[in-house]
């Protein structure tokens, strides 16, 4: 069973790249036609559950024989009208997963293959985004109604100007005729191609330039996707973070805490403050390998560089999604809890609690060797 105060706090925090909160996500829109008409899972109970990105510690690596340093977990609340009560658990692929959730949910039919399915394609995703989540199921032919993704329209235009930014070098490439311009619109018809649907002719001259065919321009695309994905993040998410590190010296608490307390609490922000920069400079170090492949192109017109770039991707991109989807986490969720103090402060158990996730979460993963392109 999950702990009382994380089960509240997820209802109260909502999706994040951690987190998806399909509980909140019926609470708000169950009435809404459009939600009962295209679910997320065909299930009701499996529809209402909250899905969690869980980094396993040392202790936990029997849950999932076999997996990875992340798992998914399935939260199950006991009283969806009171997430106080708690609620229940499985793993993706945990030993016996697939008949727990079938007693949990009271269901084995045809709709269970299909949910079965869909939780398979959120395990091999590195992290929860909106963005990711959903490209990931468009590629299978799911499409769930856009209530279930927490994607602002300001997050969508700002996504889409980076990407029309960011592909505006090997669109000329491929599509201008001698030193003729290109014309804007173009760029931002693929640039939107390229976010919202799969790969299709209109993309047919980059898969040409690239020299990739069927599933292998596909999976390139989508990692080319997710690349595109977390630099955009990263460039939206790391003044956020280095914020972080000043709010946790001014975060309002609540009474006096004591002497072992305050002295804990000051080991797990330095540990916090080194992380962070820890995990830029390896954020920052998988992107470069991006970019310098990319580049090796637009500049060079070298394609084998970008074209094994994309066939190694994959690996890079779970990498990639690990380290942002927890700086993406820590963000929003920091954002929240720090907004809430403000107005009526926060319990040291519950603050030293937030800094040990966070402590933990940064410090779960590193890259074990280094990546190269050639």
């Amino acid at each position: 069973m999950s702990g009382v105060r994380s089960l509240s706090a997820l209802r109260a925090s909502a999706s994040t790249s951690r987190v998806l909160n399909l509980h909140n996500v019926a609470e708000e829109y169950g009435d809404d036609p459009e939600y009962n008409q295209d679910p997320f899972f065909r299930d009701s109970v499996l529809n209402q559950a909250v899905v969690v990105k869980h980094r396993f510690r040392s202790d936990e690596s029997y849950l999932v024989p076999n997996g990875g340093p992340v798992g998914t977990k399935i939260i199950f609340p006991l009283d969806r009208s009171d997430l106080r009560v708690g609620g229940r658990y499985i793993f993706v692929n945990e030993v016996g997963y697939k008949d727990s959730l079938a007693v949990i949910i009271g269901n084995k039919g045809i709709d269970f293959d299909y949910d079965l399915e869909t939780l398979r394609l959120l395990n091999s995703l590195p992290s929860l985004d909106p963005f990711l989540i959903r490209e990931q199921l468009r590629r299978h032919h799911r499409t769930p109604a856009d209530c279930y993704f927490s994607i602002s329209a300001a997050d969508t235009a700002r996504m889409l100007t980076f990407t029309e930014v960011e592909m505006f070098p090997l669109i000329k490439l491929a599509f201008a005729e001698g030193n003729s311009d290109i014309n804007p619109d173009l760029v931002g018809r693929l640039a939107n191609a390229l976010l919202s649907t799969n790969a299709d002719a209109r993309l047919d001259p980059l898969r040409l330039t690239l020299g990739l065919e069927g599933a292998q321009f596909r999976d390139g695309i989508f990692s080319w996707k997710g690349f595109i994905f977390y630099k955009w993040q990263f460039s939206e998410s790391m003044s956020s973070l280095s914020k972080i590190g000043l709010e946790m010296e001014t975060i309002k608490l609540k009474g006096r805490p004591d002497r072992t307390s305050k002295e804990l609490a000051a080991v797990l922000k330095k540990s916090i403050r080194d992380n962070i920069r820890t995990t830029a400079l390896n954020c920052s170090r998988v992107l470069a390998l991006y970019d310098d492949a990319f580049r090796d192109l637009v500049h060079r017109g070298h394609t084998a560089a970008f074209r094994k770039f994309l066939l190694d991707a994959p690996l890079l991109f779970v990498e990639l999604g690990h380290m942002m989807g927890m700086v993406s986490h820590i963000v929003s969720y920091w954002s929240y809890r720090y907004r809430a103090a403000e107005k009526g402060g926060i319990n040291i158990e519950e603050y030293l609690d937030i800094l040990r996730e966070f402590n933990v979460g940064l410090a779960a993963r590193r890259p074990t060797h280094d990546h190269s392109v050639t």
